[in-house]
């Protein structure tokens, strides 16, 4: 297993994210090997084609992509700034594994194109992106998309109006809320789909920001940070986690490293998923 780190914060233009990574890797130290992507380059931050930075962020994609493909790894834990830093990740796992499926933890769907987008930051396209349907300069690199039946997006409650009519169009699974059995409903969907392999993206603020308020976009509502894991333990136990992405702590409030570190153990996702036998 593999430590990604990758502190690109200019999708949404907050650098608070770059510090907020930092510290939750330093906190995740250990003896696993890390591939460190450095601090993501400042500067001008021009909108071209719809995408605010376009430039930046999709040549971070690349070169962090081309990294991945060098070191080969079979598992990987993304440690990012923005949603967008689990691009190269989850393109590099798509290729690896023939059914991958992804279940994408979020207030938000992340289902923007620049066409629809209300701001233009890419951490609000990148899901779409990974589907195959967005800007050249990352669709030109993913050799094979996500496929919309193997994608279930929970824990949503903030959608814009295109993201739903994509949703509904694409098939694209929604479970939006938190329900009791959410563990259930996401495994039988991906099962349907034929998934074996899965990719885990959380975005902290997926949790109710009055159990955890370190989110850049905090929404109300949503689980605790103990109902997430354990959705999780139970996820773990139907298919092989390959891929974990944690994004989107700003490192703005004393101790945030701290719980989502134990958060991460206590869901049994680190210091590496157990391989799932049923796999």
């Amino acid at each position: 297993m593999l430590l990604c780190v990758n502190s690109e914060w200019q999708g949404c233009g907050s650098p608070e994210l770059e510090a907020g990574s930092r510290l939750l890797a330093r906190e995740l130290f250990s003896e696993l090997p890390v591939l460190d992507m450095g601090a993501a380059e400042r500067g001008d931050l021009d909108m071209r084609d719809g995408v605010f930075a376009l430039d930046r962020v999709s040549d971070r994609f690349s070169t962090t992509l081309a990294a991945l493909e060098a070191a080969t790894p079979d598992r990987i834990f993304t440690v990012g700034g923005t949603c967008g830093s689990e691009a190269a990740p989850v393109a590099y796992l798509s290729a690896r594994y023939e059914r991958l499926g992804t279940v994408w933890l979020d207030a938000h769907g992340d289902l923007n194109t620049p066409a629809s987008s209300p701001s233009g930051h890419f951490h609000g396209m990148v899901l779409r992106t990974l589907l195959g349907d967005g800007p050249e300069e990352f669709t030109s690199h993913i050799a094979v998309p996500l496929s919309a039946p193997g994608v279930v997006v929970a824990g949503a409650r903030d959608l814009d109006q295109p993201e739903r009519d994509f949703i509904e169009s694409a098939g694209v699974g929604l479970i939006e809320g938190w329900p009791d059995d959410v563990a259930t409903l996401v495994s039988t969907r991906l099962r349907d789909a034929g998934i074996t392999h899965l990719y885990v993206h959380i975005d902290v603020d997926v949790f109710d920001p009055t159990t955890f308020g370190d989110a850049l976009f905090s929404v109300p509502g949503g689980p605790s940070l103990d109902s997430v894991s354990a959705a999780l333990r139970q996820l773990l136990t139907a298919f092989d986690v390959v891929g974990v992405g944690l994004v989107e702590s700003c490192g703005r409030v004393p101790g945030a490293a701290g719980v989502l570190k134990r958060f991460l153990v206590d869901s049994e996702l680190w210091p590496a998923p157990p391989t799932c036998a049923s796999s």
